[in-house]
């Protein structure tokens, strides 16, 4: 009769069995970089508006959740024109793509994430 050798495939099942532990553990870091990047990006979108000089000043962020934030103008000074800035009116169209630095972080957000779930399979020294 034949024996089969599964301690590594035992071992395995273990290891694998830790990684969506690692990946939680790892991956609000990685949304908090992206965040704080993207507050970065829409401040300096917002900066250089000649009718809006103080609107970079009115950008923020706030953690809602573990891996969830909220980035745009504070409701306060000319942070109150954020809105107007982005979406324009009736009468004006819009100055400021308040979405770009999103979308410019994304795939770096994304790649990261990856990055965390491959190391949580993998391990670091793949």
């Amino acid at each position: 009769m034949a024996h089969w050798d599964t301690d590594e495939l035992d071992r395995l099942i273990v290891d694998m069995s830790g990684a969506p532990g690692r990946i939680q553990r790892s991956a609000p870091k990685a949304f908090e970089v992206a965040a704080n990047k993207i507050k970065k990006g829409l401040i300096a979108d917002a900066t250089g508006h000649g009718h809006l000089p103080q609107l970079p000043r009115y950008v923020s962020y706030d953690r809602l959740a573990l891996l969830r934030y909220e980035i745009g103008f504070e409701k306060d000074g000319q942070g109150n024109l954020g809105n107007v800035a982005a979406i324009g009116t009736s009468n004006n169209a819009p100055v400021l793509d308040h979405r770009a630095s999103t979308r410019r972080e994304l795939p770096h957000l994304e790649r990261a994430l990856g990055d965390i779930g491959e190391n949580a399979v993998l391990g670091e020294e793949r």
